[in-house]
């Protein structure tokens, strides 16, 4: 079966998750499309889709909801899973659900939040700013949730 994770990705993270799924569901008839290159993928070409995303400020890239109501009709006749990156773990259930169309979210054999990353590096100043006041990290750190995506990948398999 033919899978396509399909992705939009601020700092690298979603991409990271993305990658992962794809080498754990073995590479082979595995494609990754990020939305920010690729905004006419071809859904017919495959059997499952996957869509993830990062939550920034309680929402996900308006890329992913875009693609996901664009192509709501054809979503709806393939194996879907569906991800989010994030940081704010009491916000995670409504973060999950708000990323994704009501339908979309429901139909969804597998829908997981994967943890996240703040990567220092990668953020401009006023980034840093806003994540150090909420969250009140002060430093580059990693939580994603391996074991979410291993659910992701087996519920595709």
């Amino acid at each position: 079966m033919k899978t396509a994770v399909i992705y939009a990705s601020s700092h690298g993270t979603a991409e990271k998750v993305a990658e992962k799924i794809q080498n754990d569901l073995g590479g082979d008839g595995i494609s990754t499309f990020n939305l920010k290159t690729n905004k006419n993928i071809d859904l017919s070409l495959f059997d499952n889709i996957v869509i993830g995303g990062s939550i920034h400020a309680g929402s996900v890239q308006g890329s992913v909801k875009e693609f996901c109501k664009k192509n709501m009709v054809d979503l709806l006749q393939k194996k879907i899973a569906l991800y989010v990156c994030a940081m704010n773990e009491p916000e995670y259930e409504q973060e999950l659900k708000g990323a994704f169309p009501e339908m979309l979210y429901n139909y969804a054999v597998c829908k997981k939040v994967v943890g996240g990353e703040f990567n220092f590096d990668k953020m401009n100043f006023l980034e840093r700013v806003i994540v150090k006041k909420v969250s009140g990290i002060n430093e580059s750190v990693q939580k994603i949730d391996t074991s979410a995506i291993d659910e992701i990948v087996a519920a595709l398999k």
